[in-house]
């Protein structure tokens, strides 16, 4: 049967900070939201529309939770989790939490403690000030990867497949106050590398890389060499995909204007078109020099069908700036471009192209033809 944790001595202050040892308590207003329920906070800002998933509510306003964890010696390092810069790791400083994460929160599946981290969450870019404070759902620690959550886990959790995984260990009455306490965590900060791939590179530095992170967590922002084949850039992705994880994690890109690692290793089904959610422009450079851009169009008219008709029709374009006009239209609904080109064709062709595009792409997948 669960226990039910006595009510901690209530803060003087919605906030407590302690400089000397580095901690922040927090003063907290339990939501009672059921035994049962699907948690995907702990806690969350006041005016939170997702007080229903969550344990808590914090008494004082993410802005001010921000403001102390500095103030407590907690800074904003490392990345929030921003999939739009291709950041799909968190990083920051862990902290400790009292009571113990375990002790309010049970998780369903088992599954090993997950250490904490204080990213800070991400901020407005004009205004500075954190986005949880003023968007919903104003997360504080979110149980699953969301950007604008000061604290969350120092893993890679998606949210649909966190969904489940976490629920309350004890029940507390909706409405009554309790304290947490986050302390700056001994542990060393993660290293940040920028790497740049160059032809003939891959097996040193990968050596380098696995030497770096058996001394610390590692944050990887690749840079690959204008120099390199698709064929070099495809041999070093799959690499880097071995590697990735909590200890190794591949961040976003050091350079802007390159594609991050995963743009070379797209699912081989989606060269079959009727395996595509969404059919985006193709840019086709050949072995012969010449492009041209392949669009596919849908026709649902068929009422009685489940797939849409697809009409393929390639357009030849006399250079790169004709096949980027053409394709930058073609990528407005779908936000999404597929390169095919051949192994031995240089990356420097393709960050090109890629420069030429006008349309606001956030997905690159790059096939090998």
């Amino acid at each position: 049967m669960l226990a039910v944790l006595p009510a901690l001595m209530l803060a003087a202050a919605p906030i407590a900070v302690d400089r000397e040892n580095h901690s922040v308590t927090l003063s907290v207003t339990s939501t009672d939201c059921g035994l049962d329920a699907q948690l995907e906070f702990l806690m969350v800002g006041p005016g939170s529309d997702r007080d229903y998933e969550s344990m808590f509510v914090t008494d004082a306003s993410v802005k001010d939770i921000v403001q102390a964890f500095a103030s407590a010696g907690i800074s904003n390092v490392g990345s929030c989790y921003e999939p739009e810069k291709c950041i799909f790791w968190p990083t920051g400083q862990e902290v400790t939490m009292e009571p113990a994460f375990s002790n309010l929160v049970r998780q369903v599946r088992d599954a090993a403690p997950l250490p904490i981290i204080w990213t800070g969450g991400t901020r407005d870019p004009k205004t500075l000030i954190p986005e949880a404070e003023t968007n919903m759902p104003s997360a504080v620690f979110a149980l699953y990867n969301c950007g604008q959550s000061p604290l969350q886990f120092n893993d890679s959790l998606d949210q649909s497949t966190t969904y489940g995984r976490f629920q309350p260990a004890v029940k507390i009455p909706k409405g009554e106050k309790r304290t947490i306490t986050f302390k700056l965590a001994k542990t060393p900060l993660p290293q940040v590398h920028p790497v740049l791939f160059t032809p003939g590179s891959l097996g040193k530095t990968l050596a380098g890389l696995k030497e770096d992170s058996a001394k610390s967590e590692l944050e990887i922002k690749p840079s690959f060499s204008s120099d390199l084949t698709l064929k070099e850039a495809k041999d070093i992705a799959t690499a880097l995909s071995m590697i990735d994880s909590v200890r190794v994690k591949i961040n976003g890109v050091d350079k802007e204007g390159e594609f991050f690692f995963r743009a070379y290793l797209p699912l081989e089904k989606w060269r079959d078109r009727k395996e595509r959610l969404a059919q985006p422009p193709e840019i086709h450079l050949k072995g012969d020099g010449t492009v041209s851009v392949v669009e596919t169009v849908e026709d649902w008219t068929n009422a009685e069908s489940l797939d849409p008709k697809l009409t393929v029709k390639e357009h030849p374009c006399a250079d790169l700036e004709t096949a980027a006009k053409l394709a930058s239209g073609l990528c407005k609904k779908t936000f999404t471009v597929f390169i095919y080109a051949t192994p031995d064709t240089k990356l420097a062709r393709l960050y090109e192209l890629r420069k030429l595009i006008t349309a606001d792409v956030s997905n690159w997948y790059v096939f090998t033809e």
